[in-house]
């Protein structure tokens, strides 16, 4: 009798234990973890809380996995020097992340490779149709378009009001625009007060921070370097040709530097260190940086452009998703992107993080700063984005011999930019 009860019990532990034996996988195949890989640069480093971009990632995956149990986000931190090589290298040997942070010039090239996955399901008619121009390919978005920011001048109006020229900047006029003529007396009254100064710095030594000067050529007269189909290279126009000649004409005078010897980060240095009131680069990013030096109190300015309708070089900045043959990781990966981007809480948050001012249409007024303010309202006024042209990490080596031989006052001007563009448009030939 005792043992058929231990039978008994032996046979129903059995029982129970098949059940939950069975049971099992079936409930970790529902729980089945999801791991992709998310590389970023240096990106979110203006949150109030976490004053690194790699603190400030640490935060953005503990929450999101906090919200999605079923993925894990393995991070990687990569630098803006060797960050782009190592991201090819890993592409090539198929060991390159799922979700990176980044910008149209990457990100198109790798979309006409095949590499990455498009963004199917995001409404583009609720972002900046520049932005949504410059992530897509083929009429597909694949860079999810999260910041924006224009790419203008600045000015330190400590070292204006020292030299009693500040009445001479553009502050009060509509949209603060100026013509070249007005430009040029600010710096020839600058030059006037102290000979030791440099009013500004019109660099020309590499590709560095070539956004600069090419935005200004650009808008002295109303050019643009390529067509707004950004399919032809167009600097070598009338207007292109009369700003490429004013620059001649103003550089042996003293008041744009000796540009030919000198990179951005030189013409950057100057400015923050109070060699030169004006800077023909400047960003929101570089806004930030600027805040903590005592000796500068920056205000944006535009180009000076001869119709008082400038144009602007812009950036955009935002997360892709890179296609690995693992329908799994995509949609676990552009889950992630959602929450960086439209999470009530660190989607704005996030975007802050970066300084730049959010893509999504009628989003204003993330700063209380006047100049940032000023830079956000700019952008319905982009020029056409040709960053993603085909060919165009071999056209901007193309750039600055052209330029520099302007500023050295080598060859003829037109001879110059018609032998530049010729040049450049054989490289988007060759690659289109």
């Amino acid at each position: 009798m005792k043992l058929s009860k231990v039978f008994a019990a032996a046979l129903s532990c059995g029982i129970l234990l098949n059940t939950v034996v069975t049971a099992v996988p079936s409930d970790v195949r529902a729980e089945e973890t999801v791991t992709i890989k998310y590389w970023n640069f240096p990106n979110f480093t203006s949150d109030s809380e976490f004053k690194t971009s790699e603190e400030y990632d640490a935060a953005l995956i503990k929450a999101f996995e906090a919200k999605n149990p079923g993925i894990k986000v393995e991070y990687q931190k990569i630098d803006f020097t060797d960050g782009p090589a190592k991201i090819e290298t890993a592409i090539q040997s198929k060991t390159n992340p799922d979700v990176i942070y980044d910008a149209p010039g990457r990100v198109i090239d790798w979309a006409s490779k095949g590499y990455l996955a498009p963004f199917k399901d995001v409404d583009t008619s609720k972002l900046n149709e520049s932005a949504v121009k410059a992530s897509s390919f083929e009429d597909e978005l694949y860079l999810y378009p999260q910041g924006i920011a224009p790419f203008l001048m600045a000015v330190n109006t400590k070292l204006t009001d020292k030299l009693g020229v500040t009445d001479l900047l553009p502050f009060e006029k509509e949209g603060r625009n100026w013509t070249p003529e007005e430009f040029q007396k600010f710096l020839e009254a600058v030059h006037e007060k102290d000979k030791d100064l440099i009013p500004t710095v019109v660099y020309a030594k590499s590709a560095a921070g070539d956004q600069g000067p090419r935005a200004f050529v650009s808008n002295l007269y109303g050019s643009w370097i390529t067509n707004d189909e950004v399919n032809k290279y167009t600097i070598n126009d009338e207007n292109g040709v009369k700003a490429l000649q004013w620059i001649r004409e103003q550089a042996p005078k003293g008041i744009i530097g000796q540009g030919a010897a000198l990179e951005a980060k030189d013409a950057l240095e100057y400015f923050k260190s109070g060699k030169s009131p004006l800077s023909i680069l400047a960003s929101p990013g570089l806004y930030a940086q600027w805040k903590s030096v005592e000796d500068l109190n920056v205000r944006f300015l535009p180009f000076p452009n001869a119709n008082k309708s400038p144009k602007y070089e812009y950036l955009v900045a935002g997360p892709a998703v890179f296609d690995n043959g693992d329908d799994k990781k995509i949609e676990a990966a552009q889950k992630f992107v959602d929450f960086m981007i439209n999470d009530p809480e660190w989607g704005t948050r996030t975007l802050k993080a970066t300084g730049n001012f959010s893509a999504q249409k009628g989003v204003k007024g993330l700063y209380d700063n006047e100049e940032l303010k000023f830079a956000e309202g700019l952008s319905d006024h982009f020029g056409a984005y040709y960053n993603t042209i085909p060919g165009y990490a071999k056209m901007r080596p193309l750039w600055f011999p052209m330029l520099q031989g302007v500023l050295s006052g080598q060859g003829d001007v037109k001879e110059l930019v018609d032998s530049y563009v010729e040049q450049a448009q054989a490289t988007y030939e060759e690659a289109k």
